[in-house]
C-alpha cells in the first residue's frame, strides 16, 4: 500500500468513526479503488462501529465489531449488477434489448410494462411508477410462484402517475425485466449470478449473494457476517439476513432490483471493473461496447443501464468533488458506489443506516462529506505523482 492510500485509510476510518458517533449509523465499511498517473491500482478498506447500534442488540449482548468482510443488505445497488448480467447476456446473443416483456408474457399486453423493451426497463424509461407497496395485497403464499406471478403482472400495470417527475428510478420496472430474463433464459437469477459476476470477477460466493440461494454451509458464514436491518413492524422482528424491501421479500428474496447482498470488496471490484472498461482497459465484466452502452445516458430520465448520472442526486448528498461523469447507484439500506473516470477512482460505502429504523436519514448528511473528503486527499496524491513523473 502507498503512502497515499495510507492516508486515505487513515481518514476514511476516522470518518466512519465520526459517522457513527454522530449516530448517522452503527457501523459501515469503505473500498476505494485509486488507479494514480503511474499506473498503481491502490484498494483500500476501512471499518469502523458495530453490526447493532448501542443498546439495541436483540441478544442483549455486546455489539459485534465491523470487519472488512462484513455483509451488507445493498438494496438498489442490486440493480448495477442485475443491468450487467443482462449486458452479458446480450453479448453472447442470449436476450435482445429489444425484447418486450409481453412477448415472454402474452397476458401483459395492454400493460405499460408489457409494452416495454427491456432497454426501458433497465434504464427507468417505460413509464411505471418507482414503487409500489404491492406486497400489502397478495393474494397468495409469500415465496410461491403464484406470488412472483402476480407481483409481476401487478408491477407491470402500475404506470407512473401524470405530471410525476420521469427522472426517477423505477423498482417496478426492474421487477419486470428481472422476471423476463429469467423466463427467456431458463435460469433463475442466482445462477446467473454465479455464472455472469461472481465467477468471471474471481468473487467469493459471499462477496455477492442472494441469501435464499445459498448452500447450508455457506448460510451458516454468511449469517455470522451479515449485518442488521431494520426492526420491522410489518415483519415483527428484527431483520438479519433478510431483504429489507418487502416487495422483494415476498417474491421469496430474489429479484432484479432488490435482494443483493455483499462486502465493500464485492462492490468495489465489480464496480472497478464497469470503471476499467469504461475507460478502455481490459475488463473481466464487459466488452467496450456493453460498457458504453451501460454508461451512455439516454433516454427521457437520462439513465445509465442500471447506473445512475451524479447530477440525479446533486452535490448535495453525493459530494462536490466527485466529477460530474460521475456514475453509480445509492441503496435505501444506506449503500452505495461510484465510478468516477476522470479521477480514475471507485468509492464504495456500505452501512447499515436503517438500523434500527428506517426514519435515520443523518447518512444524507454524511455521504458527501465522506466522498469530498477522499477525493480531496486523491486530488492532492495525484497532482503530487503527477509532477513527480514529470520530473522524473
Amino acid at each position: 500500500m502507498s503512502g497515499w492510500a495510507a492516508l486515505i485509510r487513515r481518514e476514511a476510518e476516522r470518518l466512519l468513526r465520526a459517522g457513527v458517533a454522530s449516530r448517522a449509523f452503527p457501523g459501515g465499511v469503505a473500498f476505494i479503488s485509486c488507479r494514480w498517473p503511474d499506473g498503481q491500482l491502490d484498494e483500500i478498506t476501512a471499518v469502523g462501529g458495530t453490526l447493532f447500534p448501542e443498546g439495541e442488540h436483540p441478544a442483549r449482548g455486546t455489539a459485534l465489531a465491523v470487519r472488512e468482510d462484513t455483509i451488507y443488505d445493498l438494496a438498489e445497488l442490486t440493480k448495477s449488477v442485475f443491468a450487467a448480467i443482462c449486458l452479458r447476456l446480450v453479448e453472447r446473443g442470449r436476450i435482445s434489448l429489444e425484447l418486450r416483456a409481453e412477448q415472454i408474457f402474452p397476458d401483459l399486453k395492454g400493460t405499460v410494462g408489457g409494452a416495454a423493451t427491456l432497454e426501458a426497463l433497465l434504464r427507468h424509461d417505460a413509464g411505471l411508477a418507482p414503487w409500489g407497496g404491492l406486497y400489502l395485497d397478495l393474494p397468495h403464499e409469500k415465496g410461491s410462484t403464484s406470488a412472483r406471478r402476480w407481483i409481476l403482472s401487478e408491477a407491470a400495470r402500475r404506470s407512473m402517475e401524470r405530471g410525476h417527475n420521469r427522472k426517477v428510478q423505477s423498482d417496478l420496472g426492474y421487477i419486470v425485466a428481472s422476471e423476463v430474463i429469467v423466463r427467456s433464459t431458463g435460469m433463475d437469477l442466482a445462477a446467473h449470478l454465479r455464472k455472469e459476476i461472481v465467477d468471471p470477477l474471481g468473487l467469493d460466493p459471499l462477496d455477492l449473494c442472494y441469501p435464499p440461494a445459498l448452500s447450508i454451509e455457506r448460510l451458516g458464514a454468511f449469517h455470522k457476517r451479515v449485518a442488521p436491518t431494520e426492526r420491522d413492524e410489518w415483519r415483527g422482528r428484527w431483520l438479519r439476513g433478510e431483504v429489507h424491501d418487502e416487495n422483494c421479500h415476498v417474491m421469496g428474496g430474489i429479484s432484479g432490483h432488490a435482494g443483493l447482498f455483499g462486502t465493500a470488496r464485492g462492490v468495489g471490484r465489480f464496480a472497478r471493473a464497469l470503471l476499467d472498461g469504461w475507460m478502455g482497459r481490459p475488463s473481466q465484466l464487459l466488452s467496450k461496447a456493453s460498457t458504453d452502452q451501460m454508461v451512455a445516458l439516454k433516454g427521457r430520465g437520462g439513465f445509465g443501464i442500471g447506473l445512475s448520472a451524479k447530477h440525479h442526486w446533486g452535490g448535495e448528498l453525493i459530494g462536490k468533488r466527485l466529477s460530474d461523469e460521475s456514475l453509480g447507484q445509492v441503496g435505501v439500506t444506506g449503500t452505495s458506489f461510484w465510478c468516477d473516470p476522470v479521477h480514475d477512482v471507485v468509492i464504495v460505502l456500505l452501512t447499515n443506516r436503517v438500523c434500527p429504523s428506517r426514519a435515520n436519514r443523518k447518512i444524507d448528511g454524511f455521504r458527501p462529506v465522506f466522498h469530498d473528503a477522499i477525493l480531496s486527499i486523491i486530488q492532492q496524491g495525484r497532482a503530487a505523482k503527477g509532477s513527480s513523473s514529470q520530473e522524473s
